[in-house]
């Protein structure tokens, strides 16, 4: 079984689209959907539709909550609100029915699936520390699933419960033990928040045991002169913080985007 696991996409139908080209390239037999359908990017719709429409398993992220009306938008920030104001205002009911039948957490194929963590969809899991506890969450999980899939940070993550962390912000493949808890993050397909704006995704080989992580170009210039033509700022597909940036970020605002 090789699944297609994407995340964050935020909207950009021009970073989806290639994200999915390249995953049907490789062959992938089902998708896992990590959450943020929707949000900051000027296609909610038919990202809805589109990645609702895959052959797999997806949850909800918090943008999604949010955009629904489940969760309040307090701990976003000033660009987050707005873009989430405006999706409301464009999202259509079914496309909103659609993320409303997303739940909060799933098990398919073996894999847990969350968006944040496995508590909180707003939690950020960015340490190695924070994904083993994470991993202690699925240990105590009924699931029997040894490998955790989550979204969020926008950051490719894999972190062993035995090895510690095997790869971060990068591209790449980590060989999956047998036995051994795994927590992945494949990056975000439609905002990127590092110097290379390409769309994030990770292809996972059960049988082979590898998760290798994928950075696929797409078209950024069409995307931005979409949100252009909804209002939206047009840096909104690619607002590249440095992590000193994400870090003075996190504690002067206090705030979950």
């Amino acid at each position: 079984m090789r699944l297609g696991v994407v995340a964050d996409i935020h909207g950009n139908g021009h970073a989806l689209e290639a994200a999915l080209a390249f995953l049907s390239a490789q062959e992938v037999d089902a998708y896992l959907c990590a959450g943020d359908l929707v949000g900051y990017g000027p296609a909610p719709n038919e990202c809805v539709r589109r990645a609702c429409a895959l052959p797999g398993q997806g949850v909800a992220g918090n943008h999604d909550l949010i955009a629904i009306g489940e969760l309040g938008d307090e701990r976003c920030d000033q660009r987050a609100r707005d873009s989430l104001r405006w999706t409301r205002t464009v999202l259509e009911d079914d496309a909103r029915a659609l993320l409303g039948e997303l739940p909060r957490g799933a098990t398919a194929h073996g894999v847990a699936l969350h968006h944040g963590s496995p508590g909180d969809p707003r939690e950020y899991v960015r340490t190695e520390d924070q994904a083993q506890a994470c991993l202690d969450d699925l240990a105590r999980m009924t699931s029997g699933a040894e490998i955790l899939v989550l979204g969020h940070t926008h950051e490719s993550l894999a972190v062993g419960r035995r090895r510690g962390t095997l790869l971060k912000a990068t591209t790449g493949s980590v060989r999956l033990l047998p036995g051994e808890l795994t927590l992945l993050n494949p990056g975000s397909v439609g905002q990127s928040r590092s110097r290379d704006p390409r769309a994030r995704v990770m292809v996972l080989d059960l049988a082979a045991r590898a998760a290798t992580f994928h950075a696929v170009a797409y078209d950024v210039a069409a995307c931005r002169d979409a949100l252009r033509e909804q209002g939206l700022p047009p840096d909104s597909c690619h607002p590249w913080r440095s992590h000193w940036g994400v870090m003075v970020h996190a504690l002067t605002r206090g705030r979950h985007a």
